[in-house]
């Protein structure tokens, strides 16, 4: 019932123009109706890590990719702006109940600078304002082996903007600040500060992209604060837990940085898409990570076949936790399994290929299919785009996503 509502709303909004109001108020919104499907009978998938809901065996969903937005823009002066976005879409906490996306103030006092205050993405990546906006991309969604990896929560801060014509080309910089904060199912993420800083340079069909992040965040999960407590307290099954977890698993003002390069190459009817990111941390619960990806897509009349392939991997080394001697079997394999769970060596290859065809100047029907091969581990349980529960016999490693969406703009 909930999805033919979704459809019907989609088809209304597609009836509706873009409104411009009296006074500069301007009043618009996009939207995706997307079903997906995973085949594999011991994995399920997902298409993020907030995505509440899997599928697997071939089970079709209709949430994951399933959005509706909605933004108001005014301009209250000359040179002041204001932005409000509302969105619906699936959760792990709230699920579709609407939820605050934008809402701050931009002020231009030059042609060359804007400074936004409030609710706002800080642009580090080459989609960062758009992840949501499936319309806006030639893909069913930004490419998981970057994006899956880092979360698009707004950001409560401030960012400058600067834009000036430099050879032959346009040169821009953002600088960003701010803090938020992520409600999960067994607690939150408090960002207790993040800066970042992109500059991008474009000419003609050529644009290129480096991005750059700082952050610090606490980590609030009280049953993940009670394990770890017990395993450093005197009589645990852990010889050096006391000693390495402060060192290696802090939850509290955990540190991370972030670096970001992205290229958009259009010549005639071909597209390229490539990123490549680099994230550092000083704890397991930020581990070290490499991925990238690469996208081409050639546009037909309303068709546009594209394809991509993309890598994650995880570097963080391991804790080393060593179980106390005499310690029975199945208390120490459950140590070791916490060592390797905690090093997230969840890497994977993916292979995907898709169709999209603008059937209205705005709307679009895209169905895509991804292959996901495990690179670096096959057994330790996750919860993440692909969810693996402990105890599943022998996995091989791979996984598909079979997702058809209809994606609109009003």
């Amino acid at each position: 019932m909930k999805a033919l509502q979704g459809f019907f709303l989609g088809l209304l909004c597609l009836a509706a123009p873009p409104m411009a109001m009296a006074g500069g108020l301007q009043i618009g919104g996009f939207g995706s109706l997307s079903t997906y499907r995973g085949d594999e009978a011991l994995v399920a998938v997902r298409p993020g890590e907030r995505v509440k809901n899997s599928s697997r065996d071939g089970e079709w969903r209709w949430d994951g990719d399933s959005v509706l937005g909605l933004q108001l823009r005014w301009e209250a002066y000359e040179q002041i702006e204001l932005v409000w976005q509302v969105q619906a879409r699936d959760d792990l906490v709230s699920r579709y109940r609407p939820r605050n996306e934008w809402a701050y103030a931009a002020w231009r006092p030059t042609a060359d600078w804007t400074l936004r205050l409030g609710r706002q993405p800080l642009p580090v990546y080459l989609h960062s304002e758009t992840t949501r906006v499936g319309y806006a991309h030639t893909a069913v969604r930004p490419m998981s082996a970057v994006y899956g990896l880092n979360g698009s929560e707004p950001i409560d801060g401030v960012n400058a903007s600067w834009s000036r014509d430099v050879l032959g080309g346009n040169l821009s910089l953002d600088l960003g600040s701010g803090r938020n904060n992520v409600t999960l199912p067994r607690g939150r993420i408090d960002t207790r500060s993040a800066s970042t800083g992109a500059l991008r340079w474009q000419r003609d069909g050529l644009s290129v992209r480096l991005g750059l992040a700082a952050f610090r965040f606490d980590l609030l999960d009280a049953a993940l604060d009670a394990q770890l407590a017990a395993l450093s307290q005197p009589g645990s099954p852990c010889s050096n837990c006391a000693s390495v977890l402060p060192q290696r698993a802090s939850t509290r003002n955990v540190e991370g940085g972030l670096l970001n390069l992205g290229l958009i190459w259009e010549r005639g009817s071909w597209t390229l898409t490539a990123e490549a990111m680099r994230r550092s941390g000083n704890s397991v619960f930020l581990p070290k990570t490499t991925a990238w990806y690469a996208q081409l897509s050639h546009r037909l009349g309303a068709f546009t076949p594209y394809a991509a392939i993309g890598a994650s991997r995880f570097d963080e080394p391991a804790l080393g936790l060593q179980a106390v001697p005499g310690t029975p079997t199945s208390v120490a394999a459950g140590l070791a399994q916490l060592d390797r769970s905690l090093q997230r060596p969840f890497g994977r290859h993916i292979v995907l290929a898709g169709l999209r065809w603008d059937l209205h100047d705005q709307a679009a029907l895209k169905l895509q299919i991804e292959r996901w091969k495990a690179s670096q581990d096959s057994s330790t349980p996750r919860d993440g785009e692909i969810v693996l529960l402990a105890g599943t016999p022998e996995w091989n490693g791979r996984a598909s996503l079979l997702t058809l969406s209809l994606d609109f703009v009003f």
